[in-house]
């Protein structure tokens, strides 16, 4: 269950409100990056506030709700727009790690509280007209500082990795806008040239539950 709004700190309750006044004046993917590009250093460099967050996480506060499914197990949800228009998520990073390849299905502003964190960008060649193959060039590698950001577009014009390449464990903020209609993310395994599907841990259980069903043999609803 999601939080109240009494348990959101009112730094990101003012951030939402901000946000949600300002996307809904502008038009394209480039003008809100650019604006979130402008708001959330904001909250990247609020380290009291950071703080805070660390602290309920280790404490068990109800929020922000770690228990909550997400893509990706280093992700929290802190803010969701009432009527899906973006979100604010923050990602933990340890050592080394690092996320596959992968797209998106919205455009997003990302940015790290800390030293540390890594973009690699990338472009895909091929034109997708063959099932389960993606050949990517890498067009470059952004290392941030405190309050830095990058950005990402949908589908296949934000394809990228992302990660901790320091020693110490790191904090990254994420605003990504309104999903756009697809359901999965795409992974790619650059070394072999392939793409897959990533669902999110609720469909992946119902796809394995249908295939499972197949085995069985038994009639199953449709998804």
């Amino acid at each position: 269950m999601m939080a109240s709004s009494q348990q959101i700190p009112e730094e990101i309750l003012a951030f939402g409100d901000r946000c949600a006044r300002a996307l809904s004046r502008l038009n394209s993917p480039e003008s809100c990056i650019e604006y979130g590009r402008e708001a959330l250093p904001e909250l990247l460099l609020n380290r009291e506030l950071l703080s805070e967050l660390m602290q309920n996480m280790v404490s068990g506060e109800r929020y922000p709700d770690i228990r909550r499914p997400t893509m990706f197990d280093n992700e929290v949800v802190l803010f969701i727009h009432p009527e899906h228009l973006f979100s604010l998520r923050l990602y933990l990073w340890g050592s080394g790690d690092f996320t596959y390849p992968h797209d998106h299905n919205s455009w997003g502003v990302i940015g790290t509280a800390t030293d540390g964190y890594e973009v690699t960008n990338y472009r895909r060649l091929d034109d997708g007209s063959v099932e389960g193959h993606a050949k990517l060039e890498e067009l470059e590698t952004l290392r941030l500082g405190p309050g830095e950001t990058s950005f990402t577009l949908p589908f296949n014009r934000g394809i990228h990795k992302t990660g901790n390449g320091g020693d110490r464990t790191i904090i990254t903020l994420h605003f990504y806008g309104r999903s756009l209609a697809r359901g999965y993310l795409q992974g790619f395994d650059v070394a072999n040239d392939r793409v897959y599907r990533i669902l999110p841990p609720r469909m992946k259980k119902r796809t394995l539950a249908e295939q499972a069903l197949e085995t069985l043999g038994e009639p199953h609803d449709s998804l």
